[in-house]
């Protein structure tokens, strides 16, 4: 969930904080803001992960 907390204290403030609205970031702008926002897992994803690493790379080898 995404919040503004507007702290105006000038009507010019006011103008500029609701034309911050119309900022309108492309497809690439987003996506690197993605890839540098990204929260690291909780437990126990990591961990069920790290669990089946090995399993995974041996199901892998056998298939090539």
């Amino acid at each position: 969930m995404t919040s503004v907390i507007v702290g105006a204290k000038r009507p010019d403030q006011l103008a500029d904080n609701i034309k911050a609205t119309e900022v309108r970031l492309s497809a690439d702008e987003l996506a690197r803001i993605d890839a540098v926002s990204v929260l690291p897992k909780e437990y126990p994803g990591w961990m069920l992960e790290r669990q089946g690493e090995v399993r995974r790379n041996q199901l892998a080898a056998a298939a090539r």
